[in-house]
């Protein structure tokens, strides 16, 4: 396989909550138009019609022969295209894979392959990821809290520390070869995820393929209506709950974090030696020293919940 190997091999781990569907959505759909430029998008790593690879999750776990099969294939198709770069993303490397030994084996499966492998990283400052996690949560129907807090005993304290999770892909990989970014608008290439992405790994982008925007955070409307849902008995509606959701999408409304300032201040002072060592160790200077500062996008305090009357308003109008 060495004699055939592709270039390098970009594997984008998130983190989650940083614009990694955007970046999903953009190279799984132009994919074709990609690979005729040298880079390489697989689809044998992503479920049927969607295009995260949640496959990579799968070197870890058991018996690979399958997937190695048809990624195998997919590389030699690619390789003979004149790909001289292959991107894999998925946000759940961040989230779910802890452990030495399993980034060790996605090493190992992806070495054959390329002749070298960079990771690329987007860390977003804590009290942010914990609102918007929240929101997720509210979405997808997997808490009832109102509390932003009630995130951080589910996703443990590894999940929001960016040093911790660059170490240990460091680790295996090599600290030369971890592109590390911040997600804030502002430090973003044309204040873009998209456009940033590709300025990391050296893609220039056509302009005549679309972005598309993922993931749009919920109002506070919404946020309460779906939050009732989920402490329902319909709280499995899949039907009711997208017919939420579009109706929250449509009325517009203020967006407001569940988390009040005092206890955004708290939350990111968790971090603050990680967070050092994290820029110290990972970010290039050029691009940040530090998060950016500032907690106006929090309440001093979360408002009331939507009174019965509004809820009603609200589903009523979901129904037209």
């Amino acid at each position: 396989m060495s004699g055939d190997r592709i270039r390098q091999c970009i594997v984008h781990i998130g983190a989650e909550k940083t614009g990694t569907t955007s970046i999903q959505k953009y190279l799984g759909r132009h994919a074709e138009a990609l690979l005729g430029r040298g880079y390489w998008y697989p689809r044998s790593m992503a479920e049927p019609g969607t295009f995260v690879h949640t496959r990579l999750s799968e070197l870890v776990r058991g018996d690979v022969s399958e997937l190695a099969n048809a990624f195998e294939q997919e590389f030699r198709r690619a390789a003979k295209a004149g790909a001289h770069t292959a991107v894999l993303s998925s946000e759940f490397l961040h989230s779910t894979v802890r452990k030495p030994l399993a980034v060790k084996r996605i090493r190992e499966f992806l070495k054959p392959f390329f002749g070298a492998i960079r990771v690329v990283y987007y860390a977003r400052r804590q009290d942010y990821m914990l609102a918007s996690m929240h929101s997720t949560a509210v979405r997808g129907g997997f808490s009832a809290s109102a509390s932003a807090l009630s995130v951080y005993p589910v996703k443990r304290h590894y999940y929001f520390d960016h040093a911790a999770v660059c170490d240990l892909w460091a680790e295996v990989f090599g600290r030369q070869n971890m592109i590390c970014r911040i997600y804030e608008r502002d430090r973003l290439a044309n204040r873009d995820i998209v456009d940033d992405f590709a300025a990391a790994i050296g893609l220039e982008l056509d302009p005549r393929h679309a972005k598309v925007s993922a993931n749009e955070s919920l109002s506070f409307e919404t946020m309460n209506v779906l939050l009732l849902l989920n402490a329902s008995r319909h709280k499995d509606n899949a039907v009711l709950r997208r017919k939420l959701i579009a109706t929250g999408q449509k009325r517009g409304g203020a967006r407001i974090p569940m988390l009040t300032k005092a206890q955004a201040q708290a939350f990111l002072a968790r971090f603050e030696a990680s967070n050092r060592t994290f820029f110290d160790r990972y970010v290039d200077k050029q691009v940040a020293g530090g998060f950016a500062d500032g907690f106006d996008a929090f309440p001093e305090a979360v408002p009331p919940a939507v009174a019965p009357r509004e809820i009603v308003d609200f589903v009523f109008a979901e129904q037209n």
